[in-house]
Formats: C-alpha cells, structure tokens, sequence
C-alpha cells in the first residue's frame, strides 16, 4: 500500500484512477488546482505523483522544482512528440490507460522508491550519516542528530540526492513549501546549522555552490 497525488484537471480521469488503485490498497489524493498539488507534494510518507499531461497544468520540470518523488506521466499519444528524451518523469503511460498496466507501473515506481528512500545509508570515504525516515531520525556514527523538523527535511533532500546541486528557490519549495512567505537566505541560516551539527571533525558533506545552492557530496573534494 502506498500513499499516491494524482494531478490532473479531468474530474472523470481522477476518479476511476482512484477506483482502480484503491482496489489495489493504494491511498490516492486527487487534486486539480496547483495550491492544492503543492500541499500535497509535501504530505509525509508520499510515495508518487501521477502527473496529467495537459497543457493547462505545470510541466515534468517544474514539478521537479517543487519534489524529488518518482514521476509517472500520464499522456495522449499524440502528444509524445512534445516529451523530450531522457525523461525527465521516472515512467510514462498513454491514454486510454488500462487498470493492469497502470497498477504495474505504480508498484514498480513504489517499489524503487521505498527501496532508495526509506532508509538511506550514505556510502562515502566519509561514512558515518544513515536516514531513518520512518522514526525521523538522521544518525551520525551511530548518534542521533539533534535536527529540527526543517533541519531534517533539508538535509534528507541533500543526501537522498547525492551531487545533485538545489538552488535556494528549489529547497524552499521542498522544505518549506511553495507559499512560504520568507527569503532565500532561510535556508542558508539552515544549512550553517546543519554544518555545525554534521560537519565537526574536519568533515565536509554539504557543498556550497557559490550563487546558486547546495549539494551534498558523496567523495571527499581538494
């Protein structure tokens, strides 16, 4: 069972896509409205967005502002000229959808990513952190990290997404959410507490990218 968003602006598509994977043990959120999509996009324990391919609603590339959960793009086939390649959804399947491949490809996503995510042990020459996103705790050599809630979400993107750069706009939208009122500079102020609390004993995991973000690196940099 997993719990899945479903984005799309056919009232007639939504619902029998929730029929179908609620058959199947599936909790599914229906949304047709953007405010509305990025509140879901920041539910705890989501683990898929089925995403409309319609012109009126937001694109691959900005839902990937706003999360890193898998993708699964729904599309017409006339319409498969305008996706570019590689991909940037995780899956893609054509309209008219049927029920046996649609909960196929929802297991398989699922699937992949409780499999990365769920609890993420970070292999690099400086082992040590481990995320438990179950019981919301990040170790280091074993020890619990004293995090706050946003401390915790920012620094589990970080390392969920290894060499991946975020610019500040991107992890506000992840960690704070789309109407987060603050500036940028939030998550800076994060971030040093982060480093202060992670980065003791020479170590060096959070990468500063000057003018645009952060990433978390996996090898040690000279």
């Amino acid at each position: 069972m997993a719990k899945l968003l479903i984005y799309t602006a056919d009232d007639s598509l939504g619902d029998a896509l929730e029929r179908a994977l609620r058959r199947e043990g599936h909790f599914c959120n229906t949304v047709i409205e953007e405010e509305s999509a990025l509140t879901g996009l920041n539910a705890h324990g989501l683990s898929l967005v089925l995403l409309d391919d319609a012109p009126a609603l937001p694109k691959v590339s900005e839902i990937r502002k706003w999360t890193t959960l898998p993708i699964l793009l729904m599309s017409e086939t006339g319409r498969l000229i305008n996706i570019s390649t590689p991909f940037q959804p995780d899956d893609l399947i054509t309209k008219p959808i049927r029920e046996e491949e649609l909960i196929l490809r929802v297991k398989n996503l699922c699937s992949k990513k409780d499999g990365n995510n769920l609890s993420t042990e970070v292999n690099t020459n400086k082992e040590g952190l481990f995320v438990d996103e179950d019981r919301y705790e990040i170790r280091l050599d074993g020890e619990i990290i004293d995090l706050t809630f946003r401390e915790f979400e920012l620094l589990k993107h970080l390392i969920q997404n290894p060499e991946r750069v975020f610019d500040r706009e991107q992890l506000l939208n992840l960690v704070w959410g789309f109407d987060y009122i603050g500036g940028p500079r939030t998550v800076d102020v994060h971030v040093r507490r982060i480093r202060s609390k992670i980065e003791a004993k020479g170590r060096n995991y959070i990468k500063t990218i000057r003018n645009v973000g952060y990433k978390f690196i996996k090898d040690e940099e000279g």
